[in-house]
């Protein structure tokens, strides 16, 4: 599958991407070759094949969760920058023009 230079420069500016040109030719190029290989994958036939669980039977070691005092929300708004209604106040990026 091909993927276009505009596709590839509509996927930068979604994720707010200043690419070059060469980038948008080098990267469209690069993803249409991954995107190839996702479909040789789905190809497979995998019909019969019972799905696998992680062979490896690591155990994730943790601490158990242990309640201690933390700060209240004065404390925690005293050093912020900017704060409003009690709460930390940052520069809007959500709803802007694209």
């Amino acid at each position: 599958m091909q993927i276009s230079r505009d596709e590839v420069a509509h996927l930068a500016r979604l994720a707010r991407l200043a690419l070059t040109d060469d980038e948008l030719e080098s990267f469209a190029g690069q993803l249409g070759a991954i995107l190839e290989h996702v479909g040789q994958i789905q190809a497979v036939d995998v019909t019969g094949v019972a799905a696998t669980d992680n062979p490896l039977k690591s155990v994730n070691v943790t601490r158990p969760d242990v309640v201690e005092p933390g700060l209240s929300q004065e404390q925690a708004l005293a050093q912020a920058p900017k704060s409003a209604e009690g709460r930390f106040a940052v520069p809007r990026i959500l709803g802007e023009a694209e």
